[in-house]
């Protein structure tokens, strides 16, 4: 069975690990202060912005460099589930940062994102508070399928790895 690429395999890791780092840093900040809360939602934002751009160059890699094939078990419904969930992935890995970045960028009360005190990110649109509140609303709406299909891509790798005895892990594993 052929391996990702070593580029497929560093987007994929990168990014699951900001993912969790990010859930973790906004799960700390609930129900802080929000002077309290911007010790974790600085760079819970700035980790934002760099999942987004991660998953499009992801994005943009995959399109252009195909994963290797399936094994021959693998088919049917067991394949085409497989790729909904890529897909899937791929829209919230680039949604929910977008809405995250629209609630911070169209807020009034909101500073420019400070990326890791590199640069601060200006607001590519105008201050609007409808807006920031779609944002809102979309970010929390939307992590929630997100955290739902991390639990099923675990569960169907670990599937595949110990039940299928098929070397599912080996595929992704550095």
């Amino acid at each position: 069975m052929g391996k990702y690429s070593k580029i497929a395999i560093l987007f994929h890791w990168a990014i699951a690990l900001l993912i969790a780092t990010n859930v973790l840093l906004a799960n700390l900040a609930d129900d802080l202060s929000r002077s309290a809360s911007a010790v974790f939602m600085n760079p819970h934002k700035a980790i934002g912005i760099s999942i987004l751009v991660l998953s499009v160059a992801r994005l943009l890699w995959r399109l252009a460099h195909r994963p290797p094939p399936l094994p021959n078990k693998i088919a049917g419904l067991q394949a085409f589930a497989g790729h909904a969930v890529h897909v899937l992935f791929y829209v919230l890995m680039i949604a929910v940062p977008l809405t995250g970045w629209l609630m911070v960028a169209a807020s009034d009360r909101a500073p420019p994102i400070d990326f890791f005190g590199l640069f601060n990110i200006e607001s590519p649109i105008g201050k609007s508070e409808i807006l920031s509140e779609i944002g809102h609303e979309g970010h929390e709406l939307l992590v929630i399928p997100l955290i739902i299909l991390i639990g099923l891509h675990v569960a169907g790798a670990l599937k595949h790895q110990f039940i299928d005895r098929l070397p599912f892990l080996q595929r992704m594993w550095p």
